[in-house]
């Protein structure tokens, strides 16, 4: 049974711990696959609770809850190959992935820095999967947006989004499964 997004939502938006924790180990447990086949639709269902949420751990458990159903195709040997579903065009992922990113780059800009840390270390995967499917272009463009978002923040805002833009430079492992994603979106 796939789990469902309006659920996890509900979840999340109550505050309650082992519950976050809970679901987002039943995330991580999924395969890439199901995680592309969820993801948009529980994306569509947090980010309104992201939004909307007065607790900081609210938004923090959002923010690792869609980095963990994330499916990271670029992390994947037979990239969008490896899905076994008929919707997974290349531009579909690369849609996710700039819902993803965007999503990112406002958590990184929130007030609360429980929610900054758990966006950098989103960061830190996502950069993984960058290097590894040889997205450079994607990588740079990536981090010019982190470095125009570190640009108008805050100090204590802008370590975080630093340390973001580190991990793209840093993590990215060139060419390991180079052409697994081709740079289409140059």
């Amino acid at each position: 049974m796939s789990p469902d997004p309006d659920a996890i939502a509900e979840t999340l938006a109550a505050a309650d711990s082992d519950g976050t924790n809970r679901l987002i180990d039943d995330l991580s447990d999924l395969d890439a696959t199901a995680q592309f086949r969820l993801y948009d639709d529980l994306f569509d269902a947090c980010r309104p609770v992201f939004e909307n949420a007065a607790d900081g751990y609210v938004r923090q458990s959002v923010v690792r809850t869609l980095r963990e159903a994330y499916p990271g195709v670029e992390r994947h040997p037979g990239g969008s190959d490896a899905l076994d579903v008929e919707e997974a065009s290349r531009d579909a992922i690369a849609d996710q992935r700039e819902r993803y990113v965007s999503f990112l780059l406002d958590a990184l800009d929130d007030p609360d820095g429980r929610v900054r840390i758990s966006a950098a270390d989103a960061f830190d995967l996502l950069a993984v999967g960058l290097g590894m499917a040889d997205l450079g272009g994607e990588k740079d463009r990536i981090a010019e947006r982190l470095e125009t978002l570190a640009a108008s923040q805050p100090e204590e805002r802008r370590k975080h989004t630093e340390q973001a833009r580190e991990s793209l430079e840093r993590l990215g492992v060139p060419g390991l499964l180079s052409g697994a994603l081709p740079d289409d979106r140059s």
